[in-house]
């Protein structure tokens, strides 16, 4: 009987989790309209962990160096990065289903359908310095993105 209760609570807190990314998601597509897939999967993690970790270093003055800086995020926190990577691609999956969002060539796109309707129904905006490391971010290629994650963490 105690298993299945700590089963039906894990079940409840990946939900929640999965519900907040869904959430974080739309509000980055929203404002960014695209972004790939891999790029997704960090900015969500840093919007989170941003929310949660109130009085960032960086602000929207910061311009030089923008993306190393937002990479420095996951100083330290590599692992609970990775852990998160599993729920992120489960909202990026509910999100194609419900056709909140479109994904093709590793690229996701808002719905033109669901940006106009989502529109004010902001819960998680990224800051000014995460919306200009996003923005950034879209002048390098995947490949080299991620190869500057991993060399920062």
């Amino acid at each position: 009987m105690k298993q299945r209760g700590m089963s039906k609570l894990k079940l409840e807190a990946e939900s929640l989790q999965i519900s907040i990314y869904c959430s974080i998601i739309m509000d980055i597509l929203i404002t960014h309209k695209e972004l790939s897939v891999n790029k997704m999967l960090f900015f969500t993690y840093i919007v989170k962990k941003e929310k949660l970790l109130p009085g960032s270093i960086y602000n929207g003055n910061n311009t030089q160096d923008i993306i190393y800086k937002c990479l420095s995020y996951l100083t330290g926190d590599f692992h609970e990065y990775c852990n998160s990577i599993e729920f992120i691609l489960k909202a990026i999956h509910i999100l194609k289903v419900k056709g909140m969002i479109d994904l093709k060539n590793s690229i996701i796109r808002i719905d033109i359908q669901n940006e106009t309707k989502l529109s004010g129904k902001r819960i998680y905006e990224e800051s000014s310095f995460i919306r200009k490391a996003i923005d950034a971010s879209k002048r390098i290629s995947d490949t080299q993105f991620m190869r500057e994650v991993v060399s920062n963490v």
